[in-house]
């Protein structure tokens, strides 16, 4: 079961706390007023990150339950330090607290989770060459199934990725402005997955469309204000993706944590939902509930919690 969860949270909108630029050749360079947390002034510098998941379906006809809430403290707009805490099906939760190791060159090499045992639960390795990533090894000691290694290769805006022992191999397609414009899965020759993304002038996602295996059409809308996370996020851009499952769609994962303004609604094939955003009074986002109901076998719900500093 716990396998089964940790499944499902990768479905969730959260990226990793890795945080350092991983390639310099390919890193990205109006709701209601609430009093919100944290300093009140256009200082949008972040002190910690809260994002609670809440997810719900029926699998083979049996109805499942996975909660997780994560803490990230942020120092010099760098995620430092955080913990997950993961409740399936009613369990007591389970809290890990993560580590990140760098090089001499600020770039992370290692991450990691510990629960409060002091075991180690899952690594990421992350080896570089001529300072970039080469490499990516993930283990998860709880199951062999879930590991795996990633080998990289660069040629002019494409980023191919192979897996070893597998015939899946993923190419990331950059444009001018170093932005994810592509993502396009292989079996083999045969292309299995295809995601197209675009972009508006200020920097902002406007749409992804996924065909093969997943087929989806989303568009996507935003406030006015500066998104806090996208200082956080854009300096390992580029590692928010190469780590992924080929399957996973990255239009998300750009709107929340890599858009220019604060992600405000979606619509996923016609189906259109708006998110509940709270500002404090020099207009910085203080909290987002986002909902998705698709019926009685899957629902997705998020908070976030935004707290700054002078």
């Amino acid at each position: 079961m716990k396998k089964l969860a940790l499944a499902l949270f990768t479905l969730t909108l959260i990226t990793s706390c890795d945080v350092e630029p991983l390639d310099p050749a390919f890193t990205q360079g109006g709701g209601s007023q609430g009093g919100g947390s944290g300093s009140e002034s256009t200082d949008l510098t972040m002190s910690t990150y809260e994002l609670d998941t809440q997810i719900n379906l029926v699998f083979f006809g049996i109805p499942i339950e996975t909660i997780t809430n994560s803490d990230f403290n942020i120092a010099n707009d760098k995620i430092i330090s955080g913990t997950n805490a993961l409740s399936a099906e009613g369990s007591p939760f389970e809290t890990e607290n993560l580590i990140i190791t760098r090089n001499n060159s600020g770039q992370i090499i290692n991450d990691k989770s510990v629960n409060s045992s002091g075991v180690t639960t899952n690594e990421t390795v992350i080896t570089y060459t001529n300072g970039v990533v080469s490499n990516i090894t993930y283990e998860y000691y709880g199951d062999d199934e879930d590991d795996y290694n990633y080998n990289f290769t660069y040629d002019g805006n494409i980023i191919t990725r192979t897996e070893v022992g597998s015939t899946i191999s993923t190419q990331f397609t950059v444009d001018g402005s170093d932005r994810v414009i592509k993502k396009e899965s292989f079996d083999g020759e045969f292309s299995i997955q295809f995601e197209t993304v675009s972009y508006n002038a200020v920097g902002n996602i406007t749409s992804s469309t996924t065909t093969g295996e997943t087929q989806s059409n989303t568009t996507y809308q935003f406030d006015n204000e500066t998104n806090p996370l996208q200082v956080i996020y854009e300096d390992n851009y580029i590692l928010t993706f190469l780590k992924d499952d080929y399957s996973d769609e990255i239009g998300g994962q750009i709107a929340q944590f890599l858009s220019t303004n604060n992600w405000n609604g979606a619509s996923f094939d016609g189906t259109t939902f708006n998110f509940d955003l709270e500002y404090n009074s020099a207009g910085r986002i203080v909290s987002r509930d986002i909902a998705y109901d698709f019926g009685p076998e899957l629902s997705f719900e998020f908070n976030e919690r935004f707290s700054y500093v002078n």
